[in-house]
């Protein structure tokens, strides 16, 4: 068994945010690190979850960028896990 070092902040944020900490940890296995927003909500099992993206972007874990369809639609939203993203939710897994 290892001991990781982790600061107050971190600590504080490991544990009230689960809900953002669900969105890190479904970005981290995907393949490219990237999902469209609506099959994000989907692989949560809530809809009601956006806001959540939206904080996780405000505070620099997530990149969004809207992307222009092929033919016809609405443009594509994908939410992309940051290098700070990626180090908590890694943290995170070490950690469950």
């Amino acid at each position: 068994m290892t001991l990781l070092e982790v600061d107050k902040e971190t600590l504080r944020l490991l544990v009230k945010r689960r809900a953002m900490l669900r969105v890190l940890s479904i970005l981290v296995r995907q393949k490219g690190n990237a999902l469209p927003t609506r099959i994000l909500l989907r692989k949560l099992g809530a809809n009601n979850l956006h806001y959540v993206i939206l904080q996780a972007e405000n505070e620099g874990y997530i990149k969004r960028k809207r992307v222009k369809p092929q033919g016809k639609g609405n443009y594509r939203v994908y939410n992309r896990l940051t290098p700070k993203g990626r180090r908590l939710a890694e943290l995170n897994k070490k950690l469950e």
